[in-house]
């Protein structure tokens, strides 16, 4: 058992530096690119951060362990909102430009009610799957075009002007961290979902929570660095962009990659308590974002609490 944890713990933290460095050089080159900071944090820092749990879900899928797949994007998700906004908000009030809620929320909340209903068949199956993820395609095509950019491609970075970069090797050298970080990010699943499955066994606890609880919050801690340290330093529409779009990302990519690839079951009794707590976490998003465009302490601390309430229930429910 205890070796069983130490392989979860190791994967979880391969997973977290994969991601940071996925993330850095990601966002780096779209800055470099000249993409607004919505559209870095909605789509290159959201797909970086919920890496980890697109690796665990597509690992779990293939090696019949599809309750921690679909556990995993069912905590990560409500983990999003409940803790990384909720830490962020805590943290320093978020203020954003409502324009955010007139493409990328909408688009969660279809997301959301889209896996609603296609899990209420028992599976995510190839086609189901299929469609989910060509909707998370045409989120990117069409977010590409709807949001401007906010300089010309190939500016000069600060790493380029500070190192003497020629132009050329400095995005070699982002490329190959970007090569790293993927490396790092399918190291990391092997070992969590491989740790997670034997401890989820050995203690009589449902794949289910495990994935619900130990495995979403090890995976969404990406999004907890990135939104929080850019809620400190004020950049607002990234912290909450990444958020929507990271939970867009393990609806339409993770879900739905995975159930094209490897079939997924969505168990009847999560209908009961989880996937209730998931749509109820999407609406939260909705109405504290929507009347003033800003979400404060309060709020904050709110979603934090509600997030200690998730945890313990669906462990009561996990058989702890």
């Amino acid at each position: 058992m205890l070796f069983d944890l130490i392989v979860t713990a190791i994967g979880l933290v391969v997973l977290l530096v994969g991601a940071s460095v996925f993330v850095r050089s990601a966002s780096t080159l779209a800055v470099w690119l000249g993409l607004s900071p919505v559209i870095v944090g909605a789509t290159v820092v959201a797909f970086g951060t919920s890496a980890p749990e697109f690796l665990v879900a597509l690992r779990a899928s293939v090696s019949d362990s599809g309750g921690l797949a679909v556990g995993s994007v069912l905590g990560s998700n409500v983990t999003n909102v409940c803790v990384v906004l909720g830490l962020a908000a805590f943290l320093r009030p978020l203020r954003y430009d409502l324009s955010l809620l007139r493409w990328e929320v909408p688009v969660l909340v279809v997301g959301t009610a889209g896996f609603i209903v296609l899990g209420s068949t028992g599976t995510i199956g190839h086609v189901g799957g299929a469609v989910m993820f060509l909707g998370l395609l045409a989120f990117i095509g069409f977010s590409l075009r709807v949001r401007p950019q906010i300089a010309a491609p190939g500016r000069q970075t600060e790493p380029e002007a500070d190192g003497g970069w020629h132009p050329a090797a400095w995005a070699g050298a982002q490329l190959t961290l970007l090569g790293i970080g993927v490396f790092a990010l399918a190291l990391g699943a092997y070992f969590a979902v491989l740790g997670a499955t034997r401890v989820a066994q050995g203690i009589g606890m449902s794949e289910l929570a495990i994935g619900a609880t130990v495995v979403a919050v090890g995976t969404s801690l990406p999004e907890v660095a990135t939104s929080t340290v850019a809620a400190v330093r004020g950049e607002y529409q990234i912290a909450l962009a990444n958020v929507v779009g990271s939970n867009i990302f393990n609806l339409l990519g993770v879900i739905g990659l995975a159930g094209a690839i490897g079939t997924l079951p969505v168990e009847a009794s999560l209908y009961r308590f989880e996937i209730p707590a998931l749509a109820a976490s999407t609406a939260a998003l909705l109405l504290l974002a929507w009347p003033r465009g800003r979400i404060g302490w309060i709020e904050g601390a709110l979603l934090m609490l509600a997030y200690a309430a998730f945890v313990f229930v669906v462990l009561v429910r996990g058989g702890i």
